[in-house]
This record gives structure tokens, C-alpha cells and sequence, in this order.
């Protein structure tokens, strides 16, 4: 069995603490949405999610220091994509057990292991 270091596993529930808000989960799948156009500039996004542009601002910058989404200015706009890269990582990081256990654990040794 792997085990994850100690500030992999923060750094992924920092993400999923990012993730961990309605309007963060809207913008992310919006952006998913124009992951092949490059993504989408803020004021479109502000349009297309009706959200107030302090409040947008807000939740983006959340998910670009989460490594979700990433930003890239150009002229007077401002451009935001999904991080495919950090969204993959998260999801690597969860499947990266899967099916690694041959036996099953039982709920007492699973109590056992709380009081040690």
C-alpha cells in the first residue's frame, strides 16, 4: 500500500477544500466546458454564472492557489482555464489505492487501529 506524504495529502485536501463551495464547483465545470476554446474570459464567465464580479474574483482566486484553474492575461482581459494537470492529480491521488488490498479489513481491527 502507498502512502501518501504528509504534505501531499494537505496539499490535495487544500484542493478539495477549494472544490468545496457551490459556485467553485459551477466555475470549474463551466471551464471544462471551454477547455477546448482555452477557456473563458472573467467577464464571461461572471455572465454566464450571474455572479458579482468581487464575489467571482473571490472564488477564482481560491481555485488558481488550489492549482485547479490558471489564469493568463491578455490585453485587458483576463483568461481562466481549467488546470488539467492539478484536476488529474487530484483524481490520480484518490484512485492511487484502488484495489491494492488483497484482504478485506474487518471493523474491529479497523477500532484496533484507533487506540494504538
Amino acid at each position: 500500500m502507498k502512502v501518501s506524504s504528509a504534505s501531499g495529502v494537505s496539499r490535495k485536501a487544500h484542493q478539495f477544500a477549494a472544490l468545496a463551495s457551490p459556485p467553485r464547483i459551477q466555475i470549474v465545470r463551466l471551464l471544462l466546458a471551454a477547455h477546448a476554446l482555452g477557456g473563458m474570459p472573467a467577464g464571461q464567465i461572471q455572465a454566464e454564472l450571474r455572479i458579482p464580479a468581487s464575489t467571482l474574483t473571490h472564488h477564482l482566486a481560491k481555485l488558481v492557489a488550489a492549482g485547479l484553474v490558471r489564469s493568463r492575461k491578455d490585453r485587458q482581459w483576463i483568461w481562466y482555464a481549467v488546470d488539467a494537470g492539478g484536476l488529474r492529480g487530484l483524481l490520480t491521488f484518490l484512485f492511487q489505492e484502488c484495489c491494492t488490498r488483497t484482504t478485506v479489513i474487518s471493523p474491529e481491527e479497523l477500532t484496533m487501529g484507533r487506540q494504538s
